[in-house]
């Protein structure tokens, strides 16, 4: 574990993962869209975005890189840092593991890190980021806010998890395992869940940390705190989020509509731009 010394003037960090599977990245680019109009509650939040190679890049890809940079130009408080490709493998956690790699260079162990992927839909509050560091700040001994946490998992094992398509930590806990970043070398789909999302979480409350998330604000959770919900609760959330997973929305369909429309359009201005400037040359 590196050491760092402590900064009064702490920086805000987001980190979004996602992968080029889907050729037109509509998910995202709704996404992307949100967090831009969406007030964080901070001055300055320094954005890394990661993009797992599921297949290879190609034209669409670059294109979709040269969107996402022009929808943060210029923008007075999101500095849009990188946006890069990367191994697929690992998934999301080696995604947030390149991302903490790059924050690490610049950053100080009090510096907050928000972490998001394509199926953390939002942000949808304002003053999201603000609102998640006041939940994480509200206990001792947290090392991890989310919207939800998961009390099931799996059985006769300790595994109350955060469920990480949105979660908030700090770089001084995420100095913690650098060197073994829980998740980011799995290959298929259960070793990920399994000791990625769930080991994630175990690894601090294991070495006497807590978490905590927005969906039950008044708890700091371990594994021995009785469940409060026996179920999967992302699906069934009852407080207002910035942040939800996408199986909240699954048989919502003009929330659906909504998303095909906005990759729509910027995919359309984005082309009618680039036909005017070679009409131009």
């Amino acid at each position: 574990m590196s050491v760092r010394t402590i900064d009064n003037k702490q920086q805000y960090f987001h980190g979004y993962a996602t992968a080029n599977d889907k050729k037109y990245y509509f998910k995202d680019l709704q996404n992307l869209i949100k967090l831009k109009n969406t007030n964080s509650g901070y001055h300055k939040i320094i954005l890394f975005i990661a993009i797992s190679e599921v297949r290879k890049i190609s034209a669409s890809d670059a294109n979709f890189v040269k969107i996402v940079k022009e929808i943060f130009c210029k923008h007075p408080v999101i500095e849009l840092r990188e946006i890069y490709f990367k191994s697929n493998i690992g998934r999301d956690f080696s995604s947030y593991h390149s991302i903490y790699q790059k924050v690490k260079k610049n950053a100080h162990s009090n510096d907050y890190i928000f972490f998001q992927n394509r199926s953390g839909f939002g942000p949808f509050q304002p003053k999201w980021y603000l609102k998640f560091t006041q939940q994480f700040e509200k206990f001792d001994a947290i090392a991890m806010c989310g919207s939800t946490i998961n009390f099931s998992g799996l059985p006769n094992e300790d595994s109350v998890h955060i469920q990480t398509y949105a979660l908030l930590t700090k770089v001084f806990h995420m100095d913690m395992i650098e060197t073994d970043f829980p998740g980011k070398n799995e290959t298929d789909r259960k070793g990920v869940i399994v000791n990625g999302e769930i080991g994630l979480s175990q690894f601090f409350i294991k070495n006497d940390y807590f978490i905590t998330c927005m969906e039950w604000p008044d708890h700091k959770i371990s594994n021995q705190t009785t469940p409060i919900e026996e179920v999967d609760i992302k699906r069934k959330v009852k407080k207002k989020h910035a942040f939800y997973h996408r199986l909240y929305f699954k048989k919502n369909m003009v929330f659906g509509i909504n998303q095909i429309t906005i990759g729509i359009s910027l995919w359309g201005a984005f082309l009618f731009q680039n036909l005017k400037r070679k009409q131009a040359s």
